[in-house]
């Protein structure tokens, strides 16, 4: 424990500091080393029996010689000699007259700058007008605790799924400043970051002052800013780091509101733990972790300046990189030196900080012991972000509660759902018909899957990946891959749309050859052609879904487009696929400039069954803290937007149970049998880009909405989907999932509405069928709505009888 009358405590501590180098009765110890880890003397120095807290530091062990994080260590101490430029136990008379003269004009221009701006009028009214609108930081659940508390995911029953701690989110760990106050990180973060913290209430004007000067000496550039740790802290929690004159004064009033709240530990805590340190890592915890190995509490001088340097620009000082290393290792150097000029260490521990080597991790990463599932990261992101926008507070900040605040999050997650997921993304033949073939492949394949509950609109389950999932916070492929859905698109952009305006009808006829009039941008030129390298001639719109004509799909679109520009893109939007700035006829078979997911697949594919209701998707349904009380309750944000009518989903859906029963999927997706022998309806499509590099099939029945995307990641190179079994697999795993899933569940059939009608129609003319049709074989029973002025009620005029020749009675006959 430190000396309290050094040193205030966690109540008091708000006076300024008192000077603890050794001539002022503070002196450090020597055992070996400094009595905090890692500073190791010259030889010869003293050895005092005071102590910061006797018997606690430890010695750091020293590296093997011949160890990599010892040569990586000489490496670059090898590249980094002498002292930094700046000597704090050396300053000239003249030197000292010129800094105090300065001081004092610095002092005297920010003054008659803020005095004239107060009191300026115009300027006087603008300062009121913005702290009026400033919010005060709501700290109601952000207090500071020794203890982590766990958080706990549950499922749609309520059971556990999941715990969340900080050690099990390798990007941020909370830990308490109380347990760190023994190392040097708080020395070293005031001294670079505000050395009269302890002086001032919220913002420092001199600091400021120095800033301005400094930025007017170097041509707009200043060389230091005149944030405070108390402002930083509250950028940090709020999130808001707009450049503005409006935001700058109302973080000072936040900041000044701030320091009335907390002690000066206390804003200590939140900076540590929100602090950004590089790639992603998020307080001195996480970073302790991650480039030396060790818990914060361990850290030694070297490291403790090294870890304080970072905040001011993570990407530029990022220790993973060389160069970033390089710079990040000049800028504790510099931290070092002000701990030294500010009396923070001694000479002694100065020098032999200056001459130690620092040792970092061979590995960038460090493994969580529990490794979370993709849907429930998914769900804590979810709560995160709806956290960060309910409390008006920085992601950073939204996340350490989540993961250290005790929550209970209660998802959307059906465990019958997720383990027919899991079970399947396990299975190596749905995803390698031949592992030989592709043995040699930079990748091996995988997938994606998003499953809708149909009736809620909520996420039973998803998968993000194939295999056993090995680390946490990586790619989730069922939210992450954006990629071209080929055909998959077509139900949405092209047919559901032009069915709702009364464009077509599902025996409208359309010719499918060559136009070469199809794309403005490349006028004579034949396009599109459909996968097949054929053209079918004339096809009813029915026929176009089951064979996926593309010919036919970019006609619907243009007609669609050509009645309102956009209109395709637009009812697109109205089930969560937002890609209005891409009006042009290759979206009409899937060639978009940015993909979709399997999440926003399966939620626009969820309409059709919903009764043409489209529900944003969504993973959990309340959030209680750990006192029991709501935090959060997702059912009373979602939103529900009315897309279609019930007869334009019936119609679309009996044209893509062709697609299941004698269409692209034929084969590969079946129609569902229960475990009772009752059958369960099945309607979806199928979709495949160019070179068949993404493979899709999104479909559903009247209980759950699915979207499985398969392919490569092509993080090294694009790779095609070999030719075989394997261009199959998408339509393969979509039907294992859904199979599983719907064993135990009722025989169910789609809603028919009241006033759809079937009629007997031709497939060459899509006019009612006469005899002649039928002797020729292209009369069908098909689906319309009755009294639409698009359903056929007139004789079809290809296919009439012919007349029987009446005799002449002046011809005699033979």
């Amino acid at each position: 424990m430190r000396d309290e009358n050094n040193h205030p405590d966690d109540a008091t501590r708000r006076g300024p500091p008192v000077n603890r180098a050794p001539q002022q009765g503070h002196p450090r110890t020597y055992q070996g080393a400094s009595s905090r880890p890692g500073a190791q003397p010259p030889a010869g120095a003293s050895r005092s029996s005071a102590v910061r807290q006797p018997g606690k530091p430890k010695r750091r062990p020293a590296a093997s010689p011949s160890s990599p994080q010892a040569v990586i260590a000489r490496d670059f101490h090898s590249r980094l000699h002498g002292k930094p430029t700046h000597a704090a136990h050396s300053h000239a008379w003249h030197a000292g007259l010129l800094a105090f003269f300065l001081s004092i004009t610095k002092f005297i221009l920010v003054f008659l700058l803020i005095i004239s701006f107060v009191f300026g009028g115009f300027g006087g009214g603008m300062l009121i007008a913005y702290v009026s609108t400033a919010e005060a930081l709501t700290l109601s659940d952000f207090e500071i605790s020794d203890a982590v508390l766990t958080s706990h995911v549950y499922d749609i029953n309520g059971d556990e799924i999941a715990k969340l701690t900080g050690s099990e989110n390798v990007d941020r760990v909370y830990v308490s400043f109380s347990s760190v106050k023994d190392t040097y990180i708080d020395e070293a973060i005031i001294s670079i970051e505000d050395e009269r913290f302890y002086e001032h209430n919220g913002i420092d004007v001199q600091r400021i002052g120095s800033a301005i000067l400094s930025a007017v000496a170097n041509g707009g550039s200043a060389t230091h800013g005149g944030s405070t740790i108390t402002q930083q802290v509250v950028k940090l929690i709020s999130g808001d780091d707009q450049r503005s004159a409006q935001r700058k004064v109302q973080e000072w009033y936040r900041a000044m509101n701030l320091e009335q709240q907390l002690t000066k530990d206390e804003i200590l805590d939140y900076y540590i733990n929100l602090a950004p340190m590089g790639n992603n890592y998020v307080g001195i915890q996480a970073a302790a972790l991650n480039y030396f190995g060790k818990d914060a509490k361990d850290l030694t001088l070297v490291e403790c300046a090294f870890l304080a340097g970072l905040p001011k620009s993570p990407s530029y000082y990022n220790p993973l990189r060389e160069t970033g290393r390089r710079n990040a290792m000049r800028r504790m150097r510099i931290v070092l030196s002000k701990m030294h000029e500010l009396g923070k260490i001694t000479d002694e521990e100065y020098e032999a900080a200056l001459n130690t080597e620092l040792v970092f991790k061979t590995s960038s990463t460090t493994t969580a012991t529990t490794i979370n599932s993709y849907f429930v990261e998914y769900a804590v992101e979810e709560v995160i972000s709806d956290l960060q926008e309910e409390r008006n507070i920085s992601q950073e900040m939204a996340a350490t509660l989540v993961y250290n605040r005790g929550y209970k999050i209660y998802t959307t997650l059906e465990p019958t759902v997720q383990s027919a997921l899991d079970s399947a993304f396990m299975n190596q033949d749905l995803f390698q018909s031949d592992p030989e073939a592709i043995e040699d492949y930079p990748e091996k394949p995988t997938a994606g899957m998003v499953v809708i509950n149909v009736e809620t609109g909520a996420i039973a389950g998803m998968q993000g990946g194939y295999g056993e999932k090995i680390r946490n916070l990586g790619t989730n492929l069922a939210v992450d891959a954006y990629r071209q859905p080929g055909s998959s698109i077509k139900p949405l952009i092209d047919y559901a749309p032009a069915l709702e305006v009364n464009l077509v009808t599902t025996a409208t006829v359309y010719e499918d050859k060559a136009y070469t009039t199809l794309d403005p941008s490349n006028p004579g030129v034949v396009w599109p052609k459909n996968s097949s390298d054929h053209f079918y001639g004339p096809l009813t719109i029915r026929s176009a879904i089951a064979k996926s004509s593309n010919v036919i799909a970019v006609i619907v679109w243009t007609a669609l487009n050509n009645m309102e520009e956009g209109l395709p893109l637009w009812y697109l939007k109205q089930v969560g696929i937002d890609r209005t700035d891409e009006v042009y006829p290759a979206t009409a078979i899937g060639g978009f400039s940015i993909g979709m997911s399997p999440l926003e697949m399966a939620a626009a594919y969820a309409t059709f069954p919903s009764g043409g209701v489209y529900r944003e998707p969504y993973a959990y349904t309340t959030v209680e803290d750990s006192e029991g009380n709501v935090i959060l309750d997702k059912t009373t944000q979602i939103t529900s937007t009315k897309v279609y009518s019930e007869e334009t989903c019936f119609l679309i859906t009996s044209m893509l149970e062709d697609v299941i029963t004698g269409g692209t999927a034929t084969g590969n997706v079946l129609p569902i049998e229960n475990d009772a022998g009752e059958t369960i309806e099945v309607a979806g499509k199928t979709g495949t880009t160019d070179s068949n590099v993404d493979k899709w099939f999104c479909g559903y029945t009247p209980y759950y909405a699915a979207a499985t995307w398969y392919g490569y990641e092509n993080r090294l190179r694009t790779t095609t989907i070999p030719s075989g079994q394997d261009r199959n697999n998408a339509m393969r795993i979509w039907n294992d999932v859904m199979q599983n899933i719907h064993n135990t569940l009722p025989g169910a059939t789609f809603t028919v509405p009241d006033d759809i009608v079937s009629l007997q129609v031709c497939t060459s003319s899509g006019l009612l069928a006469t005899p002649e049709c039928v002797a020729a074989g292209t009369a069908v029973t098909d689906y319309f709505v009755k009294g639409d002025y698009l359903t056929p009620d007139t004789s079809c005029t290809i296919h009439t009888a012919t007349p029987t020749p009446t005799p002449d009675p002046s011809v005699p006959s033979t």
